[in-house]
């Protein structure tokens, strides 16, 4: 989430997610700039469905 404050008061502030994935030896790590992580995984795939599927439904 960012930090700054809205523009005007009682204006909604959106976040935008981003997330990358980490590659640490044999295990890949989903995360995400709001905080949000996925477990380690071996599968670089698995890893990429986790984005997938917290960028999808972000409130999960």
């Amino acid at each position: 989430m960012s930090s700054e404050l809205p523009a005007c008061p009682g204006a909604a502030q959106t976040s935008v997610h981003q997330v990358t994935i980490e590659e640490r030896g044999s295990f890949c790590t989903a995360t995400c700039t709001c905080g949000w992580f996925a477990p380690a995984r071996r599968s670089r795939d698995r890893a990429r469905r986790d984005a997938a599927d917290h960028l999808a439904d972000p409130d999960d």
